[in-house]
């Protein structure tokens, strides 16, 4: 996709299932499901530091570009250069309306410290 692109991976949790209900309630994130990535671009977006009483969160939103058809949903996580992020909504295929130029899928990430 990108001739320097970057491999990243892409981690899934097991639904935890209510044994009353059937239905799911959370995740388990002690062993998720594991894909590498291969060819993607990492737009490392900006940073916010909200005010909050008591801490000094920080607030990071970037997004990756990979390529279309990549296994990835909301609620996964990506490991990019060693730090972990939540993918946030929908990831979406992304074409310029300029010259059709489709460098996959846009994936929106976030990541909460402090």
């Amino acid at each position: 996709m990108f001739a320097h692109g970057e491999t990243v991976t892409r981690l899934r949790g097991t639904a935890v299932v209510d044994p009353y209900s059937g239905e799911p309630t959370s995740t388990d994130w002690s062993a998720p499901d594991s894909l590498a990535i291969p060819g993607c671009a990492f737009n490392p977006g900006g940073s916010l530091e909200p005010v909050e009483a008591g801490r000094t969160p920080v607030v990071t939103t970037p997004e990756v570009y990979a390529p279309t058809g990549s296994d990835v949903l909301s609620g996964d996580r990506l490991v990019v250069r060693g730090l972990t992020f939540d993918v946030v909504g929908r990831p979406q295929d992304w074409r310029s309306p300029f010259t059709g130029w489709a460098p996959g899928l846009v994936i929106p990430l976030k990541l909460w410290e402090g």
